[in-house]
C-alpha cells in the first residue's frame, strides 16, 4: 500500500501559479481565421494513420504551419491507436483499465508529451508519483523462482550490497562491472551485434539472461539474443568505439562532457528554452512517470477535440487507403482510398503507418518493398482486478528474464504491472491518514508558491481534489499481466479470451500467491504492437530512407514507432521532428537523422552550476 504520513511536504518555492497567455486560450483556429488575410492553404497535408503518432503530427502541423489543410486517414472506427484506456464498473464503483501503455516518463523525449500536457490543458488532470513514492523506488525482477526488489539509493549502502552478494540474479554483476574496463574493444568490422552479444562481452553472459533480458522484455517484449545493440544502446556502443569501454566513455562523458548528435542538442535547446509553467516545471523535476485521471487515452482524446477547433483539419475515420503513389510532375502525392472512385491529390503526405502497411498501400514495381522487413511482436495485456487490497508488494511490477525456469514461467509472460501504485486511492487522500489534517494550511502553502506532496504525489491541482484513476470507497488490487512477445513467435495460434485469462491467474498465483477469483477483469490482444530492431536496424532504416526519397521525392515523410524508439515518447518526437523538416523546407523522409555523424559536446554539469550550453 502506498506510504502515508506525509502530509505536507513543500518541496521548493516557485513562482505564482502559471496564467496562460492569450493565445493558449483561444483556439488556434479562431486566431487563425481572425488575423489571416490568405486563406489560401499554404500546405495540402495527408496524414495514414490516427494513432498517436498521427495525431500528434496534425497537432505539431496547426502549430507550425497554421494555414496548411491536413485530412487524416484513419481505417478503423476508432481514433487513437494503442492508446487505450476504459472505465469498468466494480461493487462499489469503477475502476481504470489501461490496454496500452499506462505512464509516460518527462525525460528526454518524453519533455514533449508534458509539453502536450501544458498546452491542451491536461495538467489539472495529471497525476504525478514523487520520486519518494513506491512506484519509483520499488522495481522487482522474478527470478529464479521469487521476486528480487531491484537496488535503489534510497535503500542505502548496506542494503544494497546485500542485495548484490546473496541474491543469485546478481551472480557475475560487481565482479563483471570492475573487469569492463579492461577488456579489449571490438574490431572496427563489426558493424552490429545483438544486445546479448556486446553486453555478454563488456560484462557476462549471466548479467544479460538473468537482468538485461528483464529490461528488454519490459521495454520492446523482444529477444535480447535478437534485438540490436547499435540501435537501442547506441551511447554505449559509441563509448566502446571511441573510448574503448562503456565505463571509459561514462567516466569521460562526467570528465568532459555529453556527446551527442547535433540534431539532440538543438532539441534539448528548444525544449530548455520553451515557456513553462513554473509550477509544472517544478512538479515535473520531482516524479519519475505521470499519467491522467482518465488514463493516457486522455491525451489522444484531447488532441483530438484540439483539432476538431481546427476548420482546415478533416477525420476520415472507417477509411484505409488502398494505393498512393507521386504525381507525375512531383508536385505531390495522389491517395486512392478503397470505396472511392477518384483518388486525391496533396503536396505532402506522413504516413504513421507500420512498414509492413505501408509496403502494401506503395507497391514498388519488381519484388523491392520501399521499407525493408522491420518484424514485430505480438503482446496480450489481462487486466486484473481483486477486491483485496495490498496482494501485491509495494512497487510499479516486475519483469521476467529469460533465464527463468521454464517451470516458473511456463506461461511465458513478460512481466506484471502494479496499477495501484501510479495513482492515490482514496486511503490516501483521506485527512485522517495525513500528519496536518487542515487543509487552508495546505492551501495557505500553495498560494505561497510551494510544492505540495500528499503521501507520495504532488497535489498540481490544488484546491482541487487531488486526482485518482479508481473511483471506488475501497479500492483493491489492480493489475496488468503482459504475455507473449518474442516468446510467442513460432506460436500458429494464439490464446483467446478465457485462455488468457486463465495464463495470467496462473502468473499471479505461481509469483504472488494469488488465488482470489478476479471481480473485474479485461483481455487485450495487441497484435504486431512493438516493432523488433533487430540486428541491422539501422542499415534497414537507411534503405528505407533512400527509397522512400528516390521514389517520392521528398513528397512523403514517415513517423511512427519503427525507427527511433516504441514508446509514446518516441513517436511525439518522430512526428514533432517531421513537421519541423517539412516547416523548415528540407528534403527529407523522416529518417534523413539516421547514422548521423554529427556530433556535439554538452558541456559537463559541475556541482552547485546550473546546466551549460553546448560547445
Amino acid at each position: 500500500m502506498l506510504r502515508r504520513g506525509h502530509g505536507l511536504i513543500s518541496a521548493r518555492n516557485v513562482r505564482p501559479p502559471f496564467r496562460p497567455s492569450l493565445s493558449s486560450t483561444i483556439p488556434h483556429a479562431a486566431i487563425f481565421r481572425a488575423y489571416s488575410t490568405d486563406d489560401t492553404p499554404s500546405h495540402n497535408v495527408a496524414i495514414l494513420g490516427g494513432g498517436i503518432t498521427g495525431l500528434a503530427s496534425a497537432y505539431y502541423l496547426t502549430k507550425e504551419l497554421p494555414r496548411a489543410k491536413i485530412t487524416i486517414y484513419e481505417a478503423s472506427d476508432r481514433i487513437g491507436g494503442w492508446l487505450s484506456s476504459k472505465r469498468v464498473p466494480v461493487k462499489d464503483g469503477t475502476i481504470l483499465f489501461e490496454a496500452g501503455p499506462r505512464t509516460l516518463r518527462p525525460s528526454a523525449n518524453g519533455v514533449l508529451a508534458a509539453r502536450l500536457m501544458q498546452e491542451l490543458d491536461l495538467a489539472k488532470d495529471a497525476i504525478f508519483p514523487q520520486r519518494t513514492s513506491p512506484a519509483a523506488r520499488n522495481r522487482y525482477v522474478y527470478y529464479p523462482d521469487h521476486l528480487v526488489r531491484m537496488p535503489h539509493p534510497a535503500f542505502g549502502i548496506a542494503e544494497n550490497v546485500w542485495s548484490l552478494v546473496t541474491e543469485p540474479i546478481f551472480q557475475t554483476a560487481i565482479w563483471s562491472g570492475l573487469t569492463e574496463i579492461m577488456k579489449d574493444a571490438r574490431s572496427d568490422k563489426v558493424e552490429d551485434e545483438s544486445v546479448g552479444e556486446f553486453f555478454s562481452r563488456r560484462f557476462s553472459k549471466t548479467m544479460v539472461d538473468r537482468i538485461l533480458s528483464a529490461v528488454l522484455h519490459g521495454i520492446y517484449a523482444g529477444d535480447a539474443w535478437q534485438l540490436s545493440a547499435k540501435s537501442l544502446f547506441p551511447g554505449l556502443w559509441r563509448d566502446e568505439a571511441t573510448a574503448g569501454s562503456v565505463l571509459a566513455g561514462v567516466l569521460k562523458a562526467r570528465a568532459d562532457g555529453l556527446d551527442v548528435t547535433k540534431r539532440e542538442a538543438d532539441y534539448l535547446q528548444e525544449m530548455k528554452d520553451y515557456a513553462w509553467d513554473p509550477l509544472l516545471k517544478a512538479t515535473l523535476k520531482d516524479t519519475t512517470v505521470f499519467t491522467f485521471r482518465d488514463g493516457l487515452g486522455m491525451l489522444s482524446d484531447r488532441l483530438v477535440r484540439r483539432l476538431y477547433e481546427h476548420s482546415n483539419v478533416e477525420f476520415r475515420t472507417s477509411t484505409p487507403v488502398d494505393h498512393i503513389s507521386l504525381l507525375e510532375n512531383r508536385s505531390g502525392v495522389s491517395i486512392k482510398a478503397k470505396g472511392t472512385a477518384q483518388a486525391e491529390d496533396y503536396t505532402h503526405v506522413i504516413s504513421a503507418l507500420s512498414p509492413g502497411h505501408l509496403n502494401l498501400v506503395t507497391k514498388l514495381a519488381g519484388s523491392e518493398s520501399l521499407v525493408p522487413h522491420i518484424p514485430s511482436v505480438t503482446v496480450m495485456t489481462v487486466n486484473l482486478y481483486f477486491r483485496t487490497p495490498d496482494l501485491n508488494p509495494p512497487g510499479f511490477g516486475y519483469v521476467i528474464p529469460q533465464a527463468t525456469p521454464f517451470e516458473n514461467n511456463p506461461e511465458r509472460a513478460l512481466g506484471v504491472v502494479f496499477d495501484t501504485a501510479y495513482s492515490p486511492g482514496p486511503q490516501d487522500l483521506d485527512l485522517s491518514n495525513w500528519q496536518i489534517t487542515d487543509a487552508e494550511q495546505l492551501k495557505q502553502a500553495r498560494d505561497q508558491g510551494q510544492l505540495i506532496n500528499v503521501n507520495d504525489f504532488a497535489w498540481y491541482n490544488m484546491p482541487d481534489r487531488p486526482n485518482m484513476q479508481d473511483d471506488v470507497k475501497q479500492r483493491g488490487t489492480k493489475l496488468t499481466v503482459m504475455l507473449g512477445g518474442h516468446w510467442w513467435n513460432d506460436w500458429p495460434v494464439f490464446p483467446d479470451e478465457q485462455e488468457g485469462l486463465a495464463l495470467a491467474r496462473s502468473v499471479v498465483e505461481r509469483h504472488m500467491g494469488i488465488k482470489e477469483e478476479p471481480e473485474a477483469w479485461s483481455v487485450n490482444m495487441q497484435k504486431d504492437c512493438i516493432p523488433q530492431y533487430t540486428v541491422g536496424h539501422e542499415s534497414r532504416l537507411k534503405t528505407a530512407h533512400n527509397n522512400i526519397s528516390r521514389e517520392y521525392k521528398g513528397r512523403l515523410r514517415v513517423a511512427g514507432s519503427w525507427m527511433s524508439g516504441v514508446g509514446v515518447n518516441d513517436c511525439l518526437r518522430s512526428a514533432y521532428d517531421v513537421v519541423r523538416g517539412l516547416r523548415d523546407g528540407r528534403d527529407g523522409t523522416g529518417l534523413e537523422h539516421v547514422g548521423t555523424n554529427e556530433y556535439v559536446r554538452l558541456k559537463p554539469v559541475r556541482p552547485g552550476r546550473k546546466v551549460e550550453d553546448k560547445e
